[in-house]
């Protein structure tokens, strides 16, 4: 008796994984929004400052050494701005606004584009700042600092002289440090007050924010050291423009590059003592032992 046999089937093909369809996918989505890059409005921040001949900041009221109120020495950011408005063929207009610098959020500034194209005198470059804003940096950077008296040993500190500055650094973290670490805290009402603290040996050491030390008559041989990181911060400083003015940043990025090629920015940081700046010291912590 014959066996019943089945009929051969014809295998189906493999069917080919369609590797190429991510990516496919992908090519169409990129294509797609370059198109739609094409319906909005051109960047014409250049042109219209250009049109009005006009680049216009805004400034606080004085920020010293980067803004001074002072037309002989009207401070670095200034000095930087006239160079990069004479550069584009602009005339520089200041807006002065005193709630620049009080603190580090551009926000609560209150600035809308009519008073301003550009903002300086103590924008700081953080992340914050660069959701707001787009940022050129100015190759300046504060924080706080401390003064060493020369000829004197570091060493567990007492008592320190402190002037918090107009920069916006964080007041409370500093006292609480400095009460941490046991140092009396000696209160400055002006610059002058911390080198005649150190002079008189009132003080072992004096702090403040990187700016004002600057500003100091100090002894040659007095060291300037950056407080330590962590737990302080330095905090690197821009001027800020507006989202989306491209062309303008454009123009001014490539004007300070000049400037840096030149020399203009190095002799403009040395006229305002910002060319050397303080020592990242390694034996800092021994100050608060």
């Amino acid at each position: 008796m014959a066996r019943f046999q089945a009929p051969m089937r014809t295998p189906r093909p493999i069917r080919q994984s369609r590797r190429w369809l991510p990516g496919a996918i992908n090519i169409l989505v990129v294509a797609a929004l370059l198109f739609a890059a094409t319906f909005l409005p051109p960047d014409t921040s250049l042109g219209e400052v250009r049109r009005s001949g006009t680049l216009r900041v805004c400034v606080p009221q004085s920020a010293a050494p980067l803004v001074t109120g002072d037309p002989a020495a009207p401070g670095y950011d200034i000095e930087v701005l006239q160079h990069l408005a004479e550069r584009l063929g602009l005339r520089l207009a200041l807006n002065i606004n005193p709630a620049i610098g009080r603190d580090f959020n551009p926000r609560n500034w209150r600035l809308t584009r009519a008073q301003c194209a550009v903002i300086a005198g103590g924008v700081v470059d953080s992340a914050a700042t660069r959701g707001f804003l787009q940022l050129l940096p100015t190759g300046v950077e504060t924080g706080w600092a401390a003064i060493v008296p020369p000829g004197e040993a570091l060493g567990p500190v007492g008592t320190a002289a402190v002037l918090p500055g107009s920069q916006g650094l964080d007041r409370l973290a500093l006292s609480g440090f400095l009460r941490e670490n046991g140092i009396r805290t000696l209160a400055a009402r002006a610059p002058g007050d911390l080198v005649a603290a150190l002079e008189t040996g009132a003080a072992d050491i004096a702090i403040s924010d990187r700016f004002t030390i600057a500003t100091l008559a100090l002894d040659e041989d007095a060291r300037i050291l950056w407080l330590p990181e962590p737990p302080f911060a330095r905090f690197p400083l821009a001027f800020g423009l507006w989202k989306g003015d491209l062309t303008l940043r454009r123009a001014l990025r490539d004007a300070m590059d000049a400037m840096g090629r030149d020399g203009t920015l190095a002799s403009i940081a040395e006229r305002y003592g910002l060319d050397g700046g303080p020592e990242d010291a390694a034996d800092i912590g021994e100050l608060f032992g």
